[in-house]
């Protein structure tokens, strides 16, 4: 018997709570988050805070892909939106320092270096990815991401992205993304950019 594979759809901002609580849930161990706020109950505290804020902005910049059920989501950027304006950076600064406090200043310095590594070509831009930690493993993940490139694939685009987590790697790499560049945060987390072809 053939298992079914999950199926997946575009978010909109009714289904705010849901992809954030997946997303949330999905980066309370992740590096680059580990980084900024250190201590894990005030990360807990912090991350749907500021997923809110990342995944609204996300909405309305590109496209946000999630399972049927909440499970994973995939909030990407579309070409011409992969770099935030001005005007979208200072809008959301505050509510930023308001969220992480003393370690806005480590989480300025992570999004600085993210920001001087993304690709000036056009492309689909996936800014972030995530599967409930207790969903992992069973596809919907890899689905999530399977729905944001296949808007890639028919426009014929290329599709890039960025980890803190080595665990991904070959996630992404069974995807279709190839490491071409790296770069380290001072005193913090190592990220790798990939790209994935047009196709």
């Amino acid at each position: 018997m053939e298992i079914e594979k999950p199926r997946c759809r575009r978010a909109q901002m009714a289904d705010l709570d849901t992809v954030v609580a997946a997303l949330a849930d999905a980066f309370q161990n992740e590096p680059a988050f580990s980084y900024i706020v250190p201590r894990a109950e005030k990360r807990r505290a912090a991350l749907p805070r500021a997923f809110r804020i990342i995944v609204g902005e996300d909405i309305k910049a590109g496209r946000v892909m999630m399972t049927a059920g909440g499970e994973a989501a995939t909030a990407w950027r579309v070409p011409g939106r992969v770099h935030e304006s001005r005007l979208d950076e200072a809008r959301t600064l505050l509510p930023f320092i308001r969220i992480f406090g003393t370690a806005s200043l480590r989480a300025l310095k992570v999004s600085n270096m993210i920001k001087a590594h993304l690709p000036g070509e056009d492309c689909w831009y996936l800014h972030m990815a995530g599967c409930h930690s207790g969903n992992q493993g069973k596809g919907f993940g890899g689905a999530a991401i399977r729905a944001g490139l296949a808007c890639a694939d028919a426009e014929r685009s290329k599709a890039y992205l960025e980890t803190a987590d080595p665990k991904n790697l070959p996630i992404y790499r069974a995807l279709g993304f190839e490491i071409v560049h790296t770069w380290q945060v001072p005193a913090g987390p190592q990220f790798w950019g990939m790209m994935r072809a047009a196709r």
